[in-house]
């Protein structure tokens, strides 16, 4: 009986080699450019020890509104006017509309003008004694000259049902950095300011400090 061996294809360890290092090629064509989150986060309000609430009261904050542009979860750079530009590796960490809200009534909160702060849709059955809306215009900028936040705010008295008072804003602060986390920054100082005339204002009320 005669038996034949085959030949071992000359290919054979040439395909193994091809086996082992696909991986490693995927990987390579899929990586990209690394992604960047960023958070606006609260800055705080230096506050005498002591200082009482000035409102004994509760304000509800409504849902931020923001230009349709800030749906997209990219920053936006805005080098001159009217140019735009997203971002594609610099994105905001979840809902800007969130975070503009989440801040801002931090803000507020700190600087310990009125008594309780809630931000809508608040606890069940909450009856607010203010409503404050928010309705941004603009909120972006560029890494050299400045983050612009622009918009208006109205205050309304929830019991009476009747408006306070209905203003502009608008404010400029520099990206000291150059970065996209000095911009993120500035963000964060532009809703300080805002914060910060919202309080002015309702220091001025004298109908709930009962």
């Amino acid at each position: 009986m005669n038996f034949s061996v085959q030949p071992r294809s000359r290919h054979y360890p040439a395909l193994v080699l091809c086996i082992a290092l696909l991986p490693l090629f995927c990987g390579c064509i899929g990586s990209g450019p690394a992604i960047h989150e960023y958070t606006l986060y609260s800055i705080p309000e230096q506050v005498a020890d002591g200082q009482s609430t000035v409102l004994k009261r509760s304000i509800m904050l409504m849902p931020v509104g923001l230009p349709s542009i800030n749906t997209n979860p990219a920053l936006l750079l805005r080098p001159s006017l009217p140019a735009l530009r997203p971002s594609a590796t610099h994105l905001w960490a979840g809902s800007l509309q969130e975070q503009v809200a989440r801040v801002l009534a931090e803000d507020i909160r700190q600087r310990k003008i009125v008594q309780t702060v809630l931000t809508f849709p608040g606890p069940r059955f909450a009856k607010p004694d203010m409503l404050l809306e928010v309705n941004l215009t603009r909120f972006d900028g560029d890494l050299k000259k400045g983050f612009t936040c622009t918009g208006t705010w109205t205050l309304s008295d929830n019991q009476q049902k009747h408006v306070l008072t209905h203003q502009t804003f608008s404010a400029t602060v520099p990206v000291t950095t150059g970065d996209y986390t000095g911009y993120v920054s500035a963000a964060s100082s532009a809703i300080a300011l805002l914060s910060e005339k919202i309080g002015a204002y309702m220091r001025t009320l004298d109908l709930t400090k009962s």
